[in-house]
Parts: structure tokens; sequence; C-alpha cells
């Protein structure tokens, strides 16, 4: 296995550790580390045939996507009930609070160890945040992963 595999959880944990490190002193509205996807259109945008300007614009009320490592802001991390709230969900491998008020939620210790199942149980503790809609594939992006169901019908 590579130092830089996917496969690496020390490798990943560096990754995880150089972001946060990047951004602790801030309150970014959203942020991602995914594998294979450099675009700037996050998934859930994709799937949702959501505009990039409506989902930078709403990004303080509504989360724009969910990766490996997604970088949610203070006010939506208040409103998913803060970090406590977000480690007891249990649905993430760690949460990572920002010195400005944001977290950084890692759903898995590596990257190849982000499995549907993984995505599954970090979709439903993030959808109160998530903008609702039914997603489906974009033909643009056919390699973007995506939990398909709508944010709203999760209770």
């Amino acid at each position: 296995m590579s130092v830089n595999s996917p496969e690496n959880a020390a490798s990943c944990a560096m990754l995880v550790d150089f972001l946060h490190a990047a951004l602790d002193g801030s309150n970014p509205v959203f942020g991602r580390i995914a594998w294979d996807n450099f675009n700037e259109v996050t998934n859930l945008d994709a799937v949702l045939r959501r505009r990039r300007r409506t989902s930078l614009r709403e990004g303080r009320q509504l989360l724009r996507g969910y990766a490996w490592v997604t970088v949610c802001p203070a006010e939506l991390a208040a409103q998913l009930g803060g970090v406590a709230a977000l480690e007891d969900s249990r649905a993430f491998h760690r949460v990572v609070p920002l010195r400005a008020g944001g977290v950084l939620l890692q759903a898995s210790a590596t990257m190849a160890g982000f499995t549907d199942q993984v995505m599954e149980r970090m979709f439903e503790a993030l959808a109160p945040v998530l903008p609702q809609g039914e997603p489906s594939p974009y033909p643009a992006y056919p390699d973007i992963r995506f939990v398909p169901r709508d944010a709203a019908t999760v209770s």
C-alpha cells in the first residue's frame, strides 16, 4: 500500500489535519475532500440540479453537499446540535471543531472506507441542513456519489 493511498489511515489523517490547520481560524461556508472529484460543482448540487450561484448564496442556510470530509459552517453545525451532538450521532469517524465555529466532519478513517453505508449514515445525520429535492444522476458528472433520497424524507 502506497503512503498516499486512499487506504492508508495515517496519510488520510494527515490530509484532514492539514485541512484543519488551513481552515482553523475561519468559518468557511463549505469545503470537502473527495476521491477523484475535483469539480467545482458539489455532488448534491449536481444531482439536485442546483445552480452554483444559488448554492453559494444559501451556503449558510443549507449545506452544499457531503463527501468523505465535509466542512460545515458554524451556523449549520449549531442547527445540528453542535460538536457534541455530531459526535453523539456516531455518523462520523472524526468531528473536528474549528476555532471560528465551523466543523470538519470526517466520515471514515480512510477515503477507501467511505462506503455507501457510511455515506448513508452521514446523509441521515446532515439531512436537517441539506437542500430538499429528489436527486437523480447527472450525465455530465457520472462518477459523483450521492444518496438517492430526498433529505426531506429523513425523520
